[in-house]
């Protein structure tokens, strides 16, 4: 088995069956997350990706394919599944599921469940144009870079959180993306050391 073959193999081992039940908190509205995966070389890669500006919410903010499930969807796998071909064009037989990890509560009043999949290598993005203004791969061993993390508070309606955030290249991962990101690599690569507090902002 290659590495890539056998990080893949180990990592199912890290993850809850997608199947695993979970119960959102009261008041939380519940979404589903895809976490893709894919391999350039012996390199693992997360596939992100930047909203646009036309959206209504969270414009130009760094994402994983995904939102609120629909009154159709038979689950959050399902809610994931669906966004991740509506926006990035991601078929449901070219995912892989890896399995999924414990839902991330926003101080939006959001608790997201994210689904890790393994995709092809090949794979051709079709990017909703209304929703997505690019893709972009950075290396996963990025996110395990605990030293690369920063923090703050931050309040909405009446709700206080410690938000993430971390820079890569151009780019800022922050929020739940980033808070996501966080928890895979610490299963991945062990237990964070502490990380850096900024002051508080208002980005949301």
């Amino acid at each position: 088995m290659e590495v890539t073959g056998r990080f893949f193999h180990s990592l199912r081992g890290l993850l809850s069956p997608a199947d695993a039940p979970v119960k959102p908190s009261a008041g939380l509205r519940a979404a589903g997350v895809l976490v893709p995966l894919r391999t350039r070389g012996d390199e693992v890669r997360v596939v992100l990706a930047r909203r646009t500006e036309q959206v209504p919410h969270h414009k130009g903010q760094i994402c994983f394919p995904g939102g609120s499930r629909d009154p159709g969807d038979t689950d959050l796998l399902a809610t994931a599944l669906r966004e991740a071909r509506e926006e990035l064009g991601i078929r449901k037989e070219e995912v892989e599921l890896l399995g999924a990890m414990e839902p991330v509560e926003t101080v939006t009043g959001f608790s997201i469940r994210p689904y890790v999949a393994r995709i092809p290598d090949t794979a051709t993005f079709r990017l909703d144009e209304f929703e997505v203004a690019e893709v972009f791969e950075p290396p996963l061993a990025v996110f395990g870079e605990f030293h690369r993390y920063r923090w703050a508070e931050a309040t909405f309606r009446g709700r206080a959180d410690r938000v993430y955030f971390l820079d890569y290249g151009r780019h800022t991962v922050w929020g739940a993306t980033a808070r996501i990101l966080h928890d895979l690599a610490e299963r991945i690569y062990g237990s964070a050391p502490g990380i850096v507090h900024v002051p508080p902002v208002n980005r949301i």
